[in-house]
């Protein structure tokens, strides 16, 4: 990974920690889990927060928590640098599998 990438990928880490905590906030929230390739970075983002209960994922669906959260997401990385031309492509809430 060269040091761009690093840097990158350090401020993403930094941003997603603080991503994981407000939901955790979020009734039936599991984990959050991401993908990201550096040579198309920040279109390449994809950050998944996992429901353990499909109920549950409705419940947080009709409360716009997507929303909030990518809001949240365009937000804290606006301040790291990195600019998200559509956070609604960028974070995806997603039941069990």
């Amino acid at each position: 990974m060269s040091k761009i990438c690093h840097r990158l990928n350090n401020k993403l880490l930094a941003v997603l920690v603080q991503i994981n905590e407000e939901a955790m906030q979020v009734d039936g929230f599991s984990h959050l889990s991401h993908t990201v390739q550096f040579d198309c970075f920040p279109a390449s983002l994809l950050v998944h927060c996992h429901f353990s209960e499909a109920q549950k994922l409705r419940v947080a669906l009709g409360s716009h928590t997507e929303t909030k959260l990518q809001k949240q997401l365009h937000k804290l990385l606006f301040k790291k640098g990195i600019v998200l031309k559509d956070p609604k492509m960028n974070l995806k809430l997603q039941g069990p599998a």
